[in-house]
């Protein structure tokens, strides 16, 4: 089989690429769209890939609104030198959509605005994000929940999260949290973070597990992908505790794991979005951290320590910025057999099965 997730330079973001072969062709599935210059010139690239190879992008998902997931699609969808004609079906639970399903009514001020890239680009007023994706009539315009399942051809999509519990508690309280999200940014930008790196692993396995509260990462769309005998988990910025109940649901527990080729470590690492009940469901070697280490002391060790003594087996980690080398010392590499990856443009940013 040919398989592979492409881990773009995304900032302090996220931003996939997944291809899979079935038979002669491939299905592309692009999960949310980064942050930064670097990001957006490797995506315009694989835009102009697809496009000249008469291929299309079978699926996007925006998994939450968070700028760091976001601000790359939006550029996207900015740019008319990117042809997003190509784009097939979009996954994307936002604000106006949550509302016309739990409140009966389109709440038009919740769609998101589509500005110019540069000063000689003219985007008429009123464009958003979601008129252009109803334009083009890729936007599947039905909510993302857990229970679900998709088809792309032979490959199963089994959504995790979120819940519609947590769907309909944003609903009620949007606004609200769109206030507290931008108050808590500019909160962040004055303060400074300290890493965990300098704790050993007995020290960070030690603390109690407290997660994580903010409502939009508990919206995430996070999904099992399976396609003959590869099996990817993709958790965006989700919570453990939807995860862990949408596995159960599908049969899924410490005596019985789910067995996987790579997991993408929810949440940029953060020590508040991945826990022991939650790994110890699961069996896999492979891990994918997406940051360049510069918002919120992310990732965190004890998060990626946790997964290490509970996979219990040698575990390579697969980082998009080489500066995430200093997180595990040499010592504690050799003696966990922990191999760090920093995927690059020798290796295409890329993770093959």
């Amino acid at each position: 089989m040919c398989s592979s997730i492409k881990v773009f330079p995304a900032a302090n973001g996220d931003c996939f690429l997944v291809k899979i072969k079935i038979g002669t062709n491939y299905k592309y599935i692009l999960i949310d769209g980064g942050k930064g210059v670097l990001c957006h010139q490797k995506l315009k690239e694989e835009f102009k890939y697809l496009e000249e190879n008469q291929q299309q992008l079978d699926l996007l998902v925006l998994t939450h609104i968070d700028d760091d997931h976001i601000a790359g699609i939006l550029k996207l969808y900015q740019d008319n030198k990117i042809n997003t004609s190509i784009i097939n079906k979009v996954w994307f639970n936002s604000g106006a959509l949550i509302s016309s399903e739990f409140s009966k009514q389109v709440a038009t001020n919740r769609e998101i605005p589509l500005a110019p890239l540069s000063r000689k680009m003219s985007v008429r007023q009123g464009v958003t994000l979601e008129k252009r994706m109803q334009a083009s009539s890729s936007w599947y315009q039905k909510l993302i929940f857990s229970g679900q399942k998709h088809l792309l051809d032979d490959i199963e999509i089994y959504i995790l999260s979120p819940d519609v519990e947590t769907l309909k508690d944003l609903n009620s309280k949007w606004e609200d949290e769109i206030k507290k999200m931008n108050a808590k940014k500019a909160k962040k930008r004055k303060m400074s973070f300290v890493m965990d790196y300098h704790k050993n692993f007995d020290e960070l396995c030690a603390e109690t597990f407290e997660e994580d509260k903010s409502v939009f990462n508990r919206s995430s769309i996070a999904f099992l992908l399976k396609y003959k005998d590869y099996k990817i988990l993709m958790l965006g910025d989700s919570h453990p505790s939807i995860i862990i109940a949408s596995l159960k649901e599908l049969g899924y527990s410490e005596k019985h794991k789910l067995k996987v080729n790579v997991m993408k470590v929810s949440h940029h690492g953060s020590k508040k979005n991945t826990c022991n009940e939650l790994l110890n469901m699961l069996d896999c070697t492979n891990f994918i951290v997406s940051t360049d280490g510069s918002k919120h002391g992310l990732p965190n060790k004890q998060s990626l320590a946790r997964i290490v003594r509970a996979m219990g087996k040698p575990v390579n980690f697969y980082f998009n910025y080489s500066s995430m080398n200093k997180v595990f010392s040499q010592e504690e590499r050799e003696k966990y057999n922990i191999t760090c990856h920093y995927l690059n443009n020798k290796n295409n940013y890329t993770v093959r099965d």
